[in-house]
């Protein structure tokens, strides 16, 4: 039941991916589910960019350099070695010109945060795991999820759509701090930047619900 109990990311990236992406995905997902059912494990790995989350916060935090710390996971694991230092270049460049965290001190606030959307007309899970919460002073906070994928880049729609995820599955944050990154084009989605207009929960269920039918269909095959 992958497809019903998916991060927030996964959602985004199937929701807009042309049909050839979106049916590999998928089908990916459906041989997994099986050799699990078969006794097997799930995992792939594990979560190919968490590492690369981690020095993010380390580097907004004060507590390293995001441009060594690419350099070391490169060295330590050739597999990062195409992607990490892409995705570097878009954060630091989302620090320095867009976010606005550049000669400002900004804490991490230690509690990741995390958060599930449930969409009760499909039964389904959105989830947001480890978003970065962090103070810049005493002035405001921000809290920030990221999109890793590298296709697609993320429309205004989708990114309304993540905006709108992230308040519901976070209410007890300040709905306007919420940021949703696609560091790989350099963009952010936040309330201000682009704002929701009232149809998110619509386009959110109707493009679920689509998902969750050609996922059913595969799954018959």
């Amino acid at each position: 039941m992958s497809v019903l109990d998916i991060p927030l990311r996964k959602a985004l990236q199937l929701f807009y991916a042309n049909e050839r992406l979106r049916r590999s995905v998928l089908k990916e997902d459906i041989r997994l589910d099986r050799k699990k059912e078969a006794g097997g494990t799930r995992s792939q790995g594990g979560d190919f960019y968490l590492p690369f989350w981690s020095d993010v916060k380390r580097h907004i935090a004060g507590d390293g350099d995001l441009a060594q710390m690419t350099i070391d996971r490169v060295a330590s694991n050739q597999n990062f070695k195409r992607l990490y230092p892409l995705l570097k270049d878009g954060v630091l460049e989302l620090l320095n010109a867009k976010l606005r965290w550049s000669n400002e001190p900004v804490e991490i606030i230690p509690k990741s945060v995390h958060g599930n959307l449930r969409i009760e007309q499909l039964n389904a899970i959105v989830r947001i795991r480890d978003a970065l919460h962090a103070r810049v002073r005493e002035k405001y906070t921000r809290v920030v999820y990221p999109y890793f994928s590298e296709e697609p880049a993320l429309s205004d729609e989708a990114g309304r759509l993540g905006i709108w995820a992230m308040q519901q599955a976070l209410p007890n944050l300040d709905p306007n701090d919420m940021r949703l990154i696609d560091p790989l084009r350099r963009v952010f989605f936040s309330p201000e930047t682009t704002p929701l207009r009232g149809d998110e929960e619509a386009v959110f269920v109707d493009r679920y619900t689509s998902l969750a039918s050609e996922w059913e269909r595969l799954r018959r095959e």
